[in-house]
């Protein structure tokens, strides 16, 4: 597994272009290969976070269940993204979602308190910690805006043209749960969509 993902940041260079070769390799120090199989968790409803996880291959989805026992996705995870829930981990609390492969996915799994004592030696590093900050908020603020459109169709629309990679790796199903509409709702949308019959 070592081997076979010793290129793991490759992609990651051009997102992150401040990181050296050198910052690179002393993460992939602190990193761990770990395939998680499609449905098993890297992290579960109730425990604490000890880890984040660059997604080397595969795709997540954050999980929660509302008061009616219904499962509902808020964020997802796909190659190259950061896993980790920050507020679980710094305010020592169970997290309130779940993590979940929805394939079989290859992640280099990071301890976070090991990290941190890198930001304050490495400030490229600690950017890379603040850009993903910045993502992660952006995309939580995109999915609130976005459900604040009552149409399903509107929400698709809105995924499609902001998240696109969503709508070609996700199943119907898992947008569904992300978009909070029926599987039946996004199919229809798609066919209006189709058909250029989908007036915003």
């Amino acid at each position: 597994m070592k081997n076979a993902a010793a290129d793991w940041y490759l992609p990651l260079k051009s997102k992150y272009p401040l990181v050296s070769d050198e910052e690179w390799l002393l993460l992939n120090k602190f990193g761990k290969f770990k395939t998680i199989k499609k449905g098993h968790n890297f992290l579960s409803s109730g425990e604490i976070a000890r880890y984040s996880a660059f997604v080397i291959s595969g795709h997540f989805a954050y999980t929660i269940i509302d008061d009616e026992g219904n499962e509902k996705i808020i964020k997802f995870g796909l190659a190259n993204d950061f896993l980790a829930n920050c507020q679980s981990f710094y305010n020592k609390t169970p997290s309130v979602m779940s993590i979940i492969a929805l394939e079989d996915s290859i992640i280099c799994r990071i301890n976070i308190k090991q990290m941190q004592p890198l930001y304050n030696i490495h400030m490229c590093i600690a950017d890379v910690n603040l850009a993903i900050y910045q993502e992660a908020a952006q995309q939580t603020f995109e999915h609130q805006y976005m459900l604040s459109f009552k149409s399903p169709l509107k929400r698709y629309k809105f995924l499609m043209e902001k998240r696109p990679e969503i709508i070609r790796k996700i199943s119907i199903k898992n947008i569904a749960k992300y978009l909070y509409v029926s599987r039946e709702a996004i199919s229809r949308a798609r066919l209006s969509l189709k058909n250029n019959e989908g007036l915003l």
